[in-house]
């Protein structure tokens, strides 16, 4: 076994350093006197445990997050005259003035919700809005509730309202998937309750594969991230489910015009609780004629359908009169299911059990078309086309949360996560005999099995301990079959078989070394089987507060990754991806990035600043069009990326009028040393310029006007560029294709604007809120890619558009 090298002399003295300060931490008594607060943050009307919830001692710098359960511990606080200050997102901020004479017992802190629909916010003053940037680099906390307010296609959605914040990228239509400071969705590490989520679209992106309902709290890390989180590149966001009602019981039920939600909670004899929320589409629905009505009503354009006519390309590029386009619009449906039970087994015992389960189906076929198309002398028939995509997550957990004192806190977590994805390509049909007939199916799966023990420790003040050991068993299978019209018998281009372990052991201290100064080193320690290696993860996160409003902070790691997803590029088909473990030939991907940045942040307005520097080695990509001979390890090819960005958050966060407006700039460039000459390429998720605005305005106390701008420049994209008939020696002819150098096309730039109107009221134990939204209001047609049929004379180009003006109303009605 091996050992990764490790930065020596800079690490040895980071050491030296920081166990000097243990010495000091708790060697020397404090002088003055002092005490040591202690306590738990809940929901006032459910009871819910709210982590990360932030508590300060009013006129000090102390202060602590609560854990995952919502317990804090703050040592060395004034021995009388504590008031706590306690925030959450989205939650009305509180003032706790404590006893002097019952100050050494635990607190229970009861927080409200904060409305913004009901006017409640602006009576308080100061409110915790949709995101906070909290003083940790790149770390933003979301509340699900607060998200409600944002436009949407049906459901509040999870995932692409994280793509409204700086450094993630906004202009994929098609997917809910992040990519963050220049990498991919594969390398963001996705948690929910423990579980490892590996797919995160539903309805052809249209929706992330979150219930809304079902969320309590959203920690997105953009870098940075510390030691408790492995296995991932570029970021984590780590959701943790609500639990449920343990006051009483609660009922809800939603409507809109894409699918319809429901909730029930119930408490568990006043132990705990059990939760239960599902969501369905209903595609057949919204194909009917009262959809189509209302889109044409709207729009005065009659809805696009599958399989259009073509027509001439008039797009960039060199591709001039080459060939003729048609535009498609997919079908598609999901269904999914979110369960929860937790209960309180003593009061420092609780357990929780979690169940997801998600499926998606896309249906992009097409009928035969027969069209004339000008400047041609002949007409031009398309054959059908089968082009149908499955995919699912499942995944379950348990875990056992034990209070051992009020400074020691550990979690176990035993979790399962699976997914599945089934891909059917046909031309002429699947049973047609055609001359052009060209088939392709994918099928691709990868699960793991993860034990986690976690624990928090604060024994002294300044200093709070995390450590923990992980344990994953991990699989994955990928076949790829595809036949030609030279060769209509199906041959395996691909098929794999994994299993693989990983070992990690960690450990970090948030230590605060002066009231103004924290420094938060990690480290992380891998042995994965897969290579028979170790591999050893510094972390490093710095803040130092120059004034009240003013801090500067800086933060900076190592990471690996032991999966991967590879992009299969596919001009015919369009490009898909799948999933494959890392092992001796495709080593593990290894990251190192920088963050360095400052806030000013008042009760009202924040100012956030950070730049970034990244790189990362052993990335893979698979491309059947870069292949040579018959080996299929000759199929991936290794390379390295960099990227570095700019990013820019200023927001207003209180008054009738808040939101944020978010700007990046960023460059992520590829090299490997097989494609593309050796050139360094832009990277897929190259985006030069990135600008979006997030406005929410509160009038009338019960209506609630909200919009959201964004502006992106284009991606880059490869393109053929020329096609012609080659003579071969026996006399028969083959028509062949040239492509240009990689990624050296860019698509138009993209813009799009969203609204949404809600009203809210209340009646007896009733909430009903009614609303409607409108995405892509001006209708701005934003090419998605294109899609290139090789088979036909001309090659057709299926210019693939995002989603233009679609509006939806959506109804929620909730019974307690």
């Amino acid at each position: 076994m091996t050992m990764n090298r490790l930065p020596g002399r800079s690490l040895r003295l980071l050491a030296i350093l920081y166990c000097l300060g243990l010495q000091r931490a708790f060697l020397i008594p404090a002088l003055a006197q002092s005490t040591v607060v202690k306590g738990q943050v809940i929901d006032a009307e459910s009871g819910e445990r709210l982590p990360n919830a932030n508590v300060m001692v009013k006129g000090t710098r102390l202060g602590a997050a609560t854990n995952v359960e919502g317990y804090f511990v703050i040592h060395a606080a004034p021995d009388t005259g504590v008031v706590l200050i306690v925030r959450y997102v989205g939650y009305q901020k509180l003032e706790v003035a404590l006893d002097p004479a019952h100050a050494s017992q635990a607190v229970l802190v009861k927080l409200k919700q904060s409305s913004v629909l009901l006017g409640e916010v602006l009576v308080q003053g100061e409110q915790s809005t949709f995101i906070r940037a909290e003083g940790q680099a790149s770390l933003t906390t979301l509340s699900p509730r607060q998200l409600e307010s944002l436009p949407r296609i049906g459901q509040t959605d999870i995932m692409r309202s994280l793509q409204y914040l700086p450094g993630v990228s906004n202009t994929n239509d098609a997917s809910s998937g992040l990519y963050v400071r220049g990498g991919t969705p594969d390398q963001n590490l996705i948690l929910f309750d423990g579980m490892t989520v590996y797919h995160v679209d539903h309805f052809y992106g249209f929706f992330s594969a979150f219930n809304p309902d079902a969320v309590k709290d959203i920690r997105f890390y953009r870098g940075g991230y510390p030691a408790e989180y492995g296995g991932r590149l570029s970021s984590v966001v780590d959701i943790t489910g609500y639990s449920g009602n343990r006051e009483h019981s609660h009922f809800g039920v939603g409507v809109n015009l894409l699918s319809a939600n429901g909730i029930a909670e119930v408490p568990l004899f006043d132990k705990g609780s059990v939760l239960v929320a599902a969501r369905r589409s209903y595609y057949d629905i919204i194909n009917s004629g009262a959809y189509d009505k209302l889109y044409q009503f709207l729009t005065g354009n009659s809805r696009q359908t599958v399989g259009g006519g073509p027509r001439a390309f008039s797009g960039g590029g060199p591709r001039g009169n080459l060939a003729v386009v048609e535009q498609t619009e997919p079908k598609s449906d999901f269904l999914d299911l979110n369960a929860k039970v937790t209960l309180s087994v003593t009061t420092d015992d609780l357990l929780i059990a979690s169940f997801y389960r998600s499926l998606d189906s896309q249906d992009q076929s097409t009928d035969s078309t027969t069209q004339a198309i000008a400047g041609f002398s002949r007409g031009f028939t398309r054959p059908p086309t089968t082009d149908i995509l499955d995919q699912g997550n499942a995944g379950a957990s348990v875990k056992w949360f034990r209070r051992w004192s009020d400074e020691f806190f550990s979690n176990t977590l035993l979790a399962f996560a699976r997914y599945t994805s089934d891909y059917t390509f046909a031309t002429g049909g699947l049973r047609t005999q055609s001359q052009n007939r060209l088939n392709s199916s994918e099928s691709n799966s990868i699960e793991d099995i993860t034990l986690n023990s976690d624990h928090q420790w604060s024994p002294v003040a300044n200093h709070r301990f995390s450590f923990g050991l992980q344990a994953v068993r991990s699989s994955a299978s990928y076949g790829l079959s595809a036949s030609t019209p030279f060769n209509e018998n199906p041959s395996n281009v691909l098929v794999r078989a994994q299993n693989q372990t990983q070992l990690s052991l960690y450990g970090q201290d948030a230590w605060s070394m002066t009231p103004v100064f924290q420094i938060t080193p990690g480290l992380r320690l891998t042995q994965y089987s897969g290579t028979q290696q170790f591999y050893l993860e510094p972390r490093l996160g710095l803040r130092y507060t120059l004034t009240e409003t003013i801090s500067l902070k800086a933060a900076s790691g190592r990471y690996h990754q032991f999966c991967n997803r590879i992009v299969n590029e596919n001009l015919s088909q369009g490009s898909r991806d799948f999933w494959l473990l890392s092992d001796s030939e495709l080593e593990p991907a290894t990251s190192t990035d920088y963050v360095v940045g400052g806030s000013y942040e008042t009760p009202d307005f924040l100012f956030d600043l950070e730049l970034y520097h990244k790189t990362a080695q052993n990335i893979v990509e698979f491309s059947q069009r870069f292949r040579r001979g018959t080996d299929e390890s000759y199929s991936f090819y290794k390379g390295s990326s960099q990227s570095n960005g700019m990013e820019v958050l200023l927001q207003k966060k209180s008054g009738m009028f808040n939101g944020w407006v978010s700007y990046t700039l960023s460059k992520t460039e590829n090299t490997f040393p097989e494609l593309n000459s050796g050139k360094t390429f832009p990277a897929l998720q190259d985006q030069r310029h990135e600008l979006k605005t997030v406005a929410t305005l509160n009038f009338a106390e019960d209506w609630l006007l909200s919009a959201v701008f964004v502006f992106a420049t284009g991606k880059p994209y490869s393109s053929p560029v020329s096609q012609y008939m080659l003579t071969l020696l026996d006399g028969s002819t083959y028509q062949y294709t040239h492509v240009g150098d990689k990624n050296a096309y860019r698509l138009p730039n993209y813009q799009r604007v969203d609204v949404s109107l809600a009203y809210q009221g209340t009646m007896a134990n009733r909430t009903w809120k009614i609303g409607v939204s409108a995405f892509n209001l001006l209708n701005h047609k934003n090419v998605a890619y294109y899609q290139y049929d090789l088979t036909t004379t001309p090659m057709t180009i299926r210019e693939i558009t995002g989603l233009s003006f679609t509006p939806t109303i959506f109804v929620q009605l909730d019974i307690n």
